[in-house]
C-alpha cells in the first residue's frame, strides 16, 4: 500500500540512482562480496564514514562537489531510517533540494522550459513558470 514515507522513499531511491550512477538492486561500485541493493550499500558507507565514495566520478571536480554531497545527504535522509516515521516529509525534501540550489539562485520563481506539444521536442516554445506548475500539482 502506497504511504506518504513510501514515497518518501522510493524519490530517496530515484535521488540516489542520479546521484551515484547506479541501479537500485545492484551496485556495481560495491565490492564483489556484496550482495545487497542501493540503500544497503549506502548504510554500510554511511556507517563506515565513506558516503562521498558512492558519488558518481563523472560528477566529481565540476565545480559542485559540496552540493553533489548535500544532494546525496538528502537522499540517505530518505531512505536510511529504519523507522518510516523518522523519513522527512516530501514538502522537507523539497525545501532541503531547494535551499541546495539557492546558491546558484533557483527560486520557485524560475522559468522551467517545456517542450511544446507541437511534437518536436527539440523545439521549446513555451516558457512556463515554476509556480505555475507547482500550483497544477
Amino acid at each position: 500500500m502506497a504511504t506518504p514515507k513510501g514515497d518518501v522513499y522510493s524519490f530517496g531511491t530515484v535521488l540516489l540512482e542520479l546521484v551515484t550512477g547506479e541501479k537500485p538492486t545492484h551496485v556495481a561500485k560495491a565490492p564483489e562480496t556484496f550482495k545487497g541493493n542501493l540503500v544497503e550499500w549506502m548504510s554500510q558507507l554511511s556507517k563506515s564514514g565513506q558516503l562521498q565514495d558512492a558519488i558518481d566520478k563523472s560528477l566529481v571536480g565540476n565545480g559542485v562537489d559540496t552540493e553533489l554531497f548535500q544532494f546525496l545527504k538528502v537522499a540517505c535522509n530518505c531512505v536510511l531510517p529504519e523507522v518510516a516515521k523518522e523519513r522527512p516529509t516530501m514538502i522537507e525534501v523539497y525545501q532541503f533540494l531547494r535551499a541546495i540550489g539557492e546558491r546558484y539562485h533557483f527560486t520557485i520563481e524560475d522559468e522551467i522550459l517545456m517542450p511544446s506539444d507541437t511534437g518536436d521536442a527539440d523545439y521549446i516554445e513555451e516558457l512556463i513558470v515554476a509556480r505555475e506548475v507547482m500550483d497544477n500539482n
